[in-house]
């Protein structure tokens, strides 16, 4: 299996990217908000960063960073979730796009492109094809790939996929998710709900795998984005 595709026709490109946003105290050093990446813990990323001109350059949950910007888009401060609220409706816990049991089965899902990313991320890190496929996969992707020989030959074959490309899709899907706080990402509408991501010209030339498509589809959950290819 080469990849897992989408075949719905290309529509009019309208490119457009997710911008990391800076905040200005009101005195002290200059102080820029990016999404921490899904798989990045904070061994591997630091909660904050100073760079040689002082400023300082803080990674925040992606729900933290989302809330900060549109604060900022209407012209407000951003205030922090009440925990007392949240203690008082413990039947709505938070969106989790990946959730591990104690027993170490997992959960993921997607509201956002940069879910899928994340999440894809760390299902190849840690060679969770199958769950990959079961979860997060686009159902047209499942649908199309099972008229070749039934379901299990279809999840088959993309687990034999991902074993093959494990190294190439996680070179694409970890430069991606730090890009999407950097204004890295291009993001191509391909259709009514089908979405195409890739790197700068100037990146992703040197990349094997140089493309994410996702779907946006209705779950029984909610709406949810799904992968629909990687290639």
């Amino acid at each position: 299996m080469r990849s897992v595709r989408s075949i719905l026709p290309s529509s009019s490109a309208i490119a457009f990217a997710v911008l990391a946003f800076a905040s200005l105290a009101a005195c002290g050093p200059r102080v820029e908000y990016r999404a921490r990446p899904g798989y990045a813990s904070s061994e591997e990323l630091p909660d904050e960063i100073v760079l040689k001109d002082g400023t300082v350059i803080r990674y925040v949950p992606l729900s933290e960073f989302l809330a900060r910007r549109k604060a900022r888009e209407e012209g407000r401060s951003y205030e922090p979730p009440s925990t007392e609220k949240a203690a008082a409706d413990p039947q709505k816990p938070g969106f989790r796009a990946w959730d591990e049991a104690e027993d170490g089965s997992v959960r993921m899902q997607a509201l956002m492109p940069e879910h899928v990313v994340a999440n894809a991320m760390r299902a190849f890190r840690e060679e969770r094809y199958g769950d990959l496929w079961d979860q997060l996969v686009s159902d047209g992707v499942k649908r199309r790939a099972a008229a070749e020989g039934g379901p299990d030959a279809a999840r088959e074959r993309f687990v034999g996929w991902c074993a093959k490309n494990r190294s190439d899709a996680m070179t694409l899907l970890n430069r991606m998710s730090f890009a999407f706080s950097s204004n890295g990402v291009v993001m191509r509408k391909t259709g009514d709900n089908m979405l195409q991501m890739t790197l700068t010209p100037q990146v992703i030339k040197d990349f094997k795998l140089r493309v994410v498509e996702v779907s946006f589809e209705t779950t029984p959950e909610g709406d949810r984005v799904k992968l629909a290819g990687i290639r």
